[in-house]
């Protein structure tokens, strides 16, 4: 049960007398990225600085779900890449020459919560900056309250101060305006003639997350396996009374069953004609016998979210006309995966399979010409994948060892389009997460079936 605000006020006294814990109940998951991790990519960014640069970043606040009720917290990808640090109202400067504090040259300096008896007796432990900075390896800690102090400290000079800050410059707020933040901006306004202010998301983070590093190839091979794993039991599961909500359910509990802490984006389950709404989120019908599924679900683990959609029909066995999309679409992603390869463009999959599909769907006598195919395919076959399940991306896009992206060519035959009816209804999209090494494209996500014929036979195996 939850209590209210009104408890917490009468009982808010008694609470502040309670001693900190000494031995806190926090402990290192093991699984997770260890400090060292996070201290060579703060090095790798203040490498990438011009002389003199500071990076200031801060994490999302809490937000408000309703009334008293708070979404579940989980921090900005940027900061968390960086720091490793969970808790809310957190920032990190990172400056390439370093900058004074407390009289001591540092280079870096995280703020964060103090500790507090009674917040920690309702929402758990925190670290507070001692710990913070002996635990997490940061150089220098202090409360959040010492922020704006810390940035007034820090004089521009001549030439211009190069201040790197995704997604905190003015107009480009994407989260509620904290106190830290609104201290940054009216410093940035202060100072403005004295700063070169910007996101450089591609030479700097961009470049940086578009890569990926062993330990994030890591944990973003758990999250694919667990990711597919879950969707192999959904599809033995499944049942022509089956509902969307119901299969989005089983999804979920695989993922946290496996050891993801969250979805890593609302689950799509559409049935029927609901398959062919990219982006469906309500998964409220039930499905019917001769209906496919389209599940684009995957599960975030340590923060990495995978990216992995099935389309299985929902009695175990394809119609005619649904193995044709199918198989076509199946023969597209196959080809476009093949295309992962160092030193292509990013965009070489998605022309492939583009190709593919268009010689395809006029084979099948869906379309005259290949210009017609974007009214059935009408996105990208490909994204970066990592913290986000749309990651950040460099300017310069070509495929090397360590990019991780998607592979999801789909046809999507709405109710009512320009074609014979046999094939209205039809949403087909199969996606896998790719991992471009020196040896080629290995699907990372694999474990879930991708031919007609194999996803017919799993269901086949099903529990009676």
């Amino acid at each position: 049960m939850r209590f209210s605000l009104g408890l917490f006020i009468l009982g808010f006294g008694s609470f502040c007398q309670a001693q900190l814990s000494q031995e806190p109940f926090w402990t290192w998951v093991p699984d997770k990225s260890a400090p060292p991790v996070f201290q060579a990519r703060r090095e790798r960014l203040r490498s990438l600085m011009p002389a003199g640069g500071i990076g200031v970043f801060f994490t999302n606040p809490e937000q408000a779900r309703n009334n008293d009720v708070d979404f579940a917290f989980r921090p900005d990808s940027n900061f968390l890449y960086l720091t490793g640090f969970e808790e809310p109202d957190s920032a990190v400067i990172v400056a390439k020459d370093g900058i004074t504090v407390d009289g001591k040259l540092v280079h870096e300096v995280l703020f964060c919560n103090n500790r507090d008896a009674g917040a920690e007796t309702w929402t758990g432990y925190r670290f507070g900056p001692d710990r913070a900075q002996s635990a997490m390896g940061y150089e220098l800690a202090v409360a959040n309250d010492r922020f704006k102090a810390v940035l007034d400290g820090i004089t521009p000079f001549s030439p211009r101060l190069q201040v790197l800050s995704p997604d905190t410059l003015p107009g480009r707020n994407r989260y509620a305006l904290s106190n830290m933040i609104t201290a940054f901006q009216a410093w940035a306004a202060t100072n403005k003639d004295k700063l070169e202010l910007t996101s450089r998301t591609g030479k700097t983070l961009g470049a940086m997350r578009f890569v990926k590093d062993s330990e994030e190839i890591r944990l973003m091979k758990k999250a694919c396996e667990i990711s597919a794993l879950s969707h192999v039991e959904v599809m033995k599961s499944c049942k022509p009374t089956s509902t969307e909500f119901e299969l989005s359910a089983l999804m979920e509990y695989g993922f946290k069953k496996h050891g993801c802490e969250y979805i890593g984006y609302p689950n799509i389950v559409g049935s029927g004609g609901n398959s062919c709404v990219l982006h469906y989120e309500k998964n409220e019908r039930t499905a019917k016998n001769g209906d496919l599924v389209l599940m684009d679900c995957a599960g975030e683990y340590h923060g990495y979210s995978s990216d992995v959609t099935r389309t299985f029909p929902v009695n175990g066995k394809y119609t005619t006309e649904q193995r044709a999309i199918y198989d076509l679409v199946y023969e597209a992603q196959e080809a476009g995966i093949q295309a992962c390869k160092s030193g292509s463009s990013f965009n070489t999959p998605h022309q492939v399979a583009a190709k593919i599909l268009g010689d395809g769907l006029i084979k099948l006598g869906i379309i005259k010409t290949a210009g017609e195919l974007g009214r059935y395919f009408m996105h990208g076959t490909s994204h970066s994948i990592g913290l986000d399940v749309h990651d950040l991306m460099t300017s310069d896009s070509t495929l090397r060892p360590g990019v991780m992206l998607t592979v999801e060519p789909g046809i999507y035959i709405k109710e009512g389009s320009p074609c014979d009816k046999k094939w209205w209804n039809i949403g087909v999209r199969i996606e896998d997460d790719i991992l471009v090494t020196e040896k080629g494209p290995v699907n990372m996500s694999v474990a879930a079936p991708r031919t007609s014929k194999d996803v017919e036979k799993l269901m086949a195996s099903k529990k009676k």
